[in-house]
Order: structure tokens, then C-alpha cells, then sequence
């Protein structure tokens, strides 16, 4: 499939902040973010094209037509892009982009020997009843000389989703399996995942972040205004940057001509550049194999992490894995106060499917997906054969 990746490279750092709910026990951690800083960046350089002068904290004075174009808080209008994600350059110059690696993904470290896999599925007698599911599971399977270090760990995961019964996605290996120490898959090892061949899980290496927290004050700077807690997240590239994705040739028009936009808190500039990528992890791998998704970008479930239909595309869920999730909000420029909160299931969320789909790689059962949430990539998978 022929994409064409827009690329963002700061000239310096980048900020994104995301108001969300702390509880007492809660830590700052980064914040990857959101289409929307992205949506709204892409916006302002359009109305500069136009020639439309901006005004803070005011609606623009524009057309009707224009106004199509541009949506709003709630409608992407006429831009198709999905993201963001992370490139970087290597030192011959060569792009690598970066995925959120699917949770399904583990480590067997055998000597001096590493390897990826994939969890298969544990057909269990009896299914997990899911909205009764609130905890983690670990066992040891070993009576005699089992010790912490060594535990074999199956991983049940919350899933609110009324009357949706699971199969379980395990580690099977007893000794030497271990969590994926990367969150990300670089394209080339997610396209060998993809076609069931070996692969590897590497991250970007020249990138930098740092986290804080903030609270609004009241217009008196006395006071803290209620609600107004937020987290920040500073992003630091060394040669490289965030990218989006689209096939829509409507988009590629609207944006012909922008060079840079201004991306994120604080307004920092972030040069724009275009080039065509081709990739298979978007189609099915096998038609007449039952397939799994993995979650590029937040999806928007009735039910939480999972539809509560308990189906993705008309094939039911036999099991998920990582899914958990992730509060979701943003800035509302144009009305001066901050987008509502939503919770999203994240992204390396998979769910391994009944069947196989010949369907996109959007999933409809997700809300927002003109702004990119709820696309997926694909993979195959197979039922645990050996013996628990």
C-alpha cells in the first residue's frame, strides 16, 4: 500500500501538554501525543495560505467553504492523516520510522541468544467472564525449586466489556521469557512481523523526554483554577522528528505548498516535508488464516478498550493483550478552553480475531476516526498446541 508520510522536524524541542485527572498515587509520566496538536498545527498553516489573519482565542473570519475544509474541535473537515509517530535519520542519512510495538510481542533470552515472539492463544475450558475481570494474573509452574525471578506470568487483562468471554494470550516459555524491553518496532522488523518471519524491537535512538506537571491559576494568579492540572511533555530530537500518515489525495492538495508549521505548546516551529512510502502491514496477511490487530493510534470504544459487541469487523475477540487506557484531550484554541477528556484504548492494544478480515485497516467500531483514531495493523496468530 502507497502512503505518503508528512513529516515534522523541529528545529528545536517540542512541548505537548494533555489536562487530565491525578489521583494522590499517580506519577508524571511522558505523554505521547494526540492527532489533535497535529490537526490544529496544519489548520493555522492553512489559514496562513489563505491569507486569513489569526487572532487569538477568536474564530477566523472565513468562508463557509473554508470553513468545511478546517472542521472543527469535533470533525477533521477535509484533512485525512493519521499519526503521530516517530523517524529518525541513521548515519547514512537512511529514514527509519517507528511504530508502537504490539503488547503480544515478548523476549526468550536463552544464553547469549534473544528472540521475539509472539503470544499464541490458551483455548481455556472455561472463558474468562470478562467484566468480572479486575486483576493480573501470576503463577508458577514449577512446584519444587521455583523461585520470583524465574515465575512464568500469564497476563489476564481488565476488560470492560459486558458478557464478552476471552481465550488467553500467554508467555508459554517457562525460563527466559521476559516483557519486550522497547516500546517501539522500527517498519522494516513490523513489515518481517507482518510476512511471520524473525524480528527485532529497537526504539529511536536520538530522542529525549522530559516530564512535568502544572496547574492553571485563576485570572488573579492566586488561585489554582479547578480542574486545570495538566502534564507536559518535552520532546528533544537528534535528527528526527514526529510523522503522519495519509493516502487521501484530497489532503495531499489541501497541504501543497506548506513548508513548516507552528506544532505544540510554546508554538515551536517544525519544518514540513512530504515523501511516498510503501508498506504491507495495512493489508491482511492471509485471508485464510485468522488474523490479529494491533493499534497504531487510540481507538474510541463504546465499551471502553474493547466494542462492547465484543466483535472488531464482524469476527469476535478470542483474546486481547495490553490493552489498557490512555486519557486523551487537548486545547481548544478557537474557544480559548481545554477539549473534553477522553479515554482511549492505547496503542499496541491487539486483538486477536476469529477470522480473517478484508476489510481497511480503520477500525469503524472506534469514534473519531476522520482524526486517525483506530487504525490498526495486521498479524496472524495460532493457538498454543503444547501442553500447559
Amino acid at each position: 500500500m502507497k502512503m505518503t508520510a508528512v513529516y515534522f522536524e523541529p528545529e528545536d524541542w517540542l512541548v505537548f501538554r494533555e489536562i487530565r485527572r491525578f489521583n494522590p498515587s499517580d506519577r508524571v509520566e511522558s505523554i505521547f501525543p494526540s492527532p489533535f496538536p497535529f490537526y490544529g498545527a496544519l489548520r493555522s498553516a492553512l489559514l496562513r495560505k489563505w491569507g486569513v489573519k489569526l487572532k487569538y482565542a477568536k474564530s477566523p473570519e472565513i468562508s463557509d467553504e473554508q470553513r468545511e475544509i478546517l472542521g472543527n474541535a469535533n470533525n477533521a473537515g477535509k484533512l485525512r492523516l493519521f499519526g503521530p509517530f516517530i523517524f529518525e535519520r541513521d548515519g547514512d542519512g537512511n529514514v527509519r520510522h517507528y511504530f508502537p510495538a504490539p503488547k503480544n510481542i515478548y523476549k526468550v533470552t536463552d544464553h547469549c541468544k534473544k528472540e521475539y515472539k509472539e503470544m499464541p492463544v490458551l483455548m481455556l475450558d472455561k472463558k474468562v467472564e470478562a467484566d468480572e475481570l479486575k486483576l493480573d494474573l501470576a503463577w508458577k509452574p514449577e512446584y519444587n525449586g521455583a523461585s520470583e525471578a524465574e515465575s512464568a506470568f500469564i497476563e489476564l487483562n481488565e476488560v470492560e466489556v459486558d458478557e464478552l468471554k476471552l481465550d488467553l494470550a500467554w508467555k508459554p516459555e517457562y525460563n527466559g521469557a521476559s516483557e519486550a524491553e522497547s516500546a517501539f518496532i522500527e517498519l522494516n522488523e513490523f513489515e518481517r512481523l507482518h510476512r511471520g518471519e524473525s524480528f527485532t524491537l529497537d526504539g529511536p535512538r536520538g530522542l529525549r523526554t522530559e516530564n512535568q506537571i502544572g496547574v492553571g491559576l485563576e485570572t488573579d494568579m492566586k488561585h489554582v483554577k479547578e480542574g486545570m492540572i495538566y502534564s507536559i511533555t518535552r520532546y528533544r530530537f537528534v535528527d528526527g522528528g514526529f510523522f503522519m500518515l495519509t493516502d487521501d489525495e484530497e489532503t495531499l492538495e489541501l497541504l501543497k505548498g506548506i513548508d513548516g508549521v507552528f506544532l505544540g505548546g510554546k508554538q515551536r516551529w517544525a519544518n514540513v516535508k512530504f515523501c511516498e512510502m510503501e508498506t504491507h502491514i495495512f493489508e491482511p496477511v492471509d485471508l485464510n488464516r485468522p488474523v490479529a490487530v494491533s493499534l497504531l493510534t487510540p481507538a474510541l470504544f463504546d465499551g471502553g478498550i474493547a466494542p462492547k459487541s465484543g466483535q472488531i469487523s464482524n469476527k469476535q475477540i478470542v483474546a486481547i493483550v495490553g490493552a489498557k487506557k490512555v486519557a486523551i484531550s487537548g486545547w481548544d484554541l478557537e474557544n480559548n478552553t481545554n477539549k473534553p477528556i477522553y479515554h482511549a484504548a492505547a496503542p499496541g492494544s491487539v486483538y486477536y480475531l476469529n477470522g480473517s478480515l478484508d476489510t481497511g485497516a480503520t477500525l469503524q467500531e472506534s469514534d473519531l476516526t476522520d482524526f486517525g483514531f483506530g487504525k490498526v495493523a495486521f498479524m496472524s496468530w495460532e493457538y498454543f498446541k503444547g501442553e500447559v
